[in-house]
Formats: C-alpha cells, structure tokens, sequence
C-alpha cells in the first residue's frame, strides 16, 4: 500500500488556538507511507499520539487529488489577518514549505470554506486541513 501513498515527506496539519499557555490544539501528521497520527499538542509540547492508522487507497487518491489543489495554488507562507490575541491558526507544512491561515479567535474554519467562492490560496488550505481531518479524525 505504501508504494501508492502519494506524499514523498511528511504531512502536517495543524489546528491551534493561542491562550494562556500558549497554543493548543490537535496535529495530523501522515508519513510517507500513509500511516498517520493524530496528537494534542500544548503550548510548545507535542503529546504522545492519542489515534494511528493507515489511510484506504481511497483516502490516498483523495490525498493525491488534495496535494495537486495544493500544488497548484502556490500556497504563501502566510494567509488571512495580522497576529491577534488569541488567533486561530490552521497550518501546514509538508515537503519543506510552511502555509499558516490565522484566523480570528473561536473562527469556524468549515464556515470559513463554505463562506467563499473560487479557488483562492486560504480556500485551498482551508478545504485540506477540513478533509484531512475528516479522513482520519481527531
């Protein structure tokens, strides 16, 4: 299964929210072979994984397709609002290139989505950090 996995490096996608000690949240991190792991991260500490797996040759065609949206939109290192207090950050890093959307505080990213239209480079972001999430959970 792995020689189908699409991705040559890791992929992670994070959701995080500043606060009192710092950013928390959930990471998504899919290898190379298409295992994944799902962990909380807190403040500057990334816990123990909490959920593992391997993605269906389905969920890696829907990878692939996701990666060549990325590809194509040329995703900038960072997207959406000036740094605020308490931001909402979706991020993404995989393959050596870093994309951060921050977002206001307690911002609805699946609203964000459905909210715009075309293929604008935070949609794009917006639209794999959501799908991921909802291949492998969290």
């Amino acid at each position: 299964m792995a020689q189908d996995c699409p991705l040559s490096a890791p992929l992670t996608i994070k959701d995080t929210q500043d606060g009192f000690v710092g950013e928390t949240g959930t990471v998504w991190t899919i290898a190379p072979d298409c295992s994944y792991t799902v962990a909380r991260q807190i403040a500057l500490k990334t816990l123990d994984p909490h959920k593992q797996g391997q993605l269906t040759s389905d969920q890696q065609r829907q990878l692939r397709e996701l990666l060549d949206r990325v590809a194509a939109a040329g995703l900038p290192n960072e997207l959406g609002a000036a740094t605020q207090v308490n931001a909402r950050r979706i991020s993404m890093s995989y393959d050596g290139k870093d994309s951060v959307l921050t977002l206001p505080p307690g911002a609805d990213p699946v609203g964000a989505i459905r909210a715009r239209t075309g293929n604008d480079t935070a949609g794009v972001l917006l639209d794999l950090a959501d799908r991921v999430k909802g291949m492998i959970g969290g």
